[in-house]
């Protein structure tokens, strides 16, 4: 069962950053396919990105990630990172991830993690093996996001 509308993922992560359910310490694909309510489906973020088809890997400045985005990053390591997008003005997006600000904590940071990543640009996907998720349903992403062709 994977969560319905991308709100109630970042509803759920706003909530984990101020009352969390566990501690979070180097779970980072746990916390993102838990945001969507979706069983495991690969043992580490680095595994997760390679399963995703090609035609669903996009990689983007950070302000055309749509909210609720699973998004990848530190790929040239052993176990790679995963996030979930958030919202923000096009300048300032933010992203939910574990450990970048407090160690075991789901915190808001800037969604490119320009601390690890150096990067501007966000990997990102609209994918799971349970279906695609319902990115484009949400009115926010529809008005601020440019739709990638597939």
């Amino acid at each position: 069962m994977t969560r319905e509308h991308v709100q109630k993922v970042l509803d759920w992560c706003d909530e984990q950053v101020d009352d969390p359910s566990q501690n979070w310490y180097h779970r980072c694909m746990m916390m993102a396919r838990t945001a969507w309510m979706q069983p495991p489906w690969a043992y580490s973020a680095r595994l997760a990105w390679g399963r995703v088809p090609a035609k669903h890997r996009h990689y983007t400045l950070a302000k055309n990630v749509p909210a609720g985005a699973v998004c990848f990053g530190l790929l040239n390591t052993h176990w790679g990172h995963a996030w979930i997008a958030g919202r923000g003005k096009p300048d300032a997006r933010i992203g939910f991830t574990v450990d970048y600000r407090r160690s075991g904590h789901i915190d808001r940071a800037p969604l490119s993690l320009p601390a690890w990543t150096g990067d501007q640009k966000v990997r990102w996907t609209d994918w799971s093996p349970y279906g695609m998720l319902p990115l484009w349903d949400d009115e926010w992403n529809r008005k601020n996001i440019p739709r990638p062709r597939h």
